[in-house]
């Protein structure tokens, strides 16, 4: 009797033993900054491209359960000052600590993203509406850093200094631009390109400045000081095939150019 069961119990064991080794027992800790539009559009609800990136990337392996962590621009700076984390989503080193830059790793996977200048039709006739820029009032993202304020966050010296609002995420300064409670925007080439694309506002009527305030070549950014993934094997889930493919459609979807597009 012992030995008809005997077979059984090996198959059991088998199926038990086949489940554990295919779950995702090493986590992933991706930091992502609030506001990141329109990678985070509503972070409450896990609505926004970053939400749909990393849902691929967990159902297209099972080595790495990646987990994306929303968090405001002074915390993200200090867990990343702190090396708590093991990635940091499509950001761009300059926007870090110099202190931090040693320390991170760039993948191959990159956006390029423009922070522009933009204001309404009906005030700009020309480019020289922009050459009396220290004059305007300006609306930026809260936590952001900006080339013409000398990169420098303080919200009081940006009020102060430069006559800047900040606001929750680039939709918002938009918002602010038609609602003509600022005269220029800072809004960057991925929300624009989304916010046209998907009708939300009426981006016909935004006039742009020729001259962009920063270009930055962002990436996935890996903590070197995690011994639990590299850039390499972050390298090879994206591009294959499986998964190239269907992150190949996100970037289509949200009107976002990526280099994974032309793999």
């Amino acid at each position: 009797m012992q030995n008809q069961f005997q077979p059984l119990l090996i198959l059991i064991f088998c199926i038990l033993f086949s489940t554990q080794c295919l779950s995702k027992n090493i986590n992933i800790n991706v930091l992502v900054e609030d506001g990141y539009f329109p990678m985070i559009i509503n972070a409450e609800n896990r609505q926004g491209f970053a939400f749909e990136f990393i849902q691929i990337l967990n159902e297209s392996q099972q080595e790495y359960r990646f987990i994306l962590n929303v968090l405001p621009s002074k915390r993200l700076i200090k867990m990343v000052d702190e090396k708590n984390f093991d990635a940091l989503f499509f950001m761009a080193i300059d926007w870090l600590p110099k202190s931090a830059h040693s320390s991170l790793t760039k993948t191959s996977t990159s956006v390029i993203i423009k922070n522009e200048f933009y204001t309404l039709k009906e005030n700009a006739i020309e480019q020289s509406y922009f050459d009396n820029f220290d004059d305007l009032t300006k609306a930026g993202v809260l936590g952001y850093s900006y080339k013409f304020a000398d990169y420098n966050t303080d919200a009081s010296f940006l009020n102060n200094v430069h006559k800047m609002s900040l606001t929750q995420s680039g939709s918002h300064v938009a918002q602010m631009i038609l609602l003509k409670r600022v005269e220029v925007g800072i809004i960057n080439n991925l929300t624009f390109q989304y916010l046209k694309q998907t009708n939300n506002f009426d981006m016909d009527l935004f006039y742009k400045s020729n001259t962009p305030d920063g270009i930055f070549d962002t990436s996935f950014l890996i903590n070197q000081h995690s011994t639990k993934f590299t850039a390499n094997k972050f390298d090879q889930i994206i591009k294959s095939f499986k998964t190239k493919k269907r992150l190949q459609q996100l970037f289509t979807q949200y009107g976002i150019h990526s280099n994974v597009n032309q793999w």
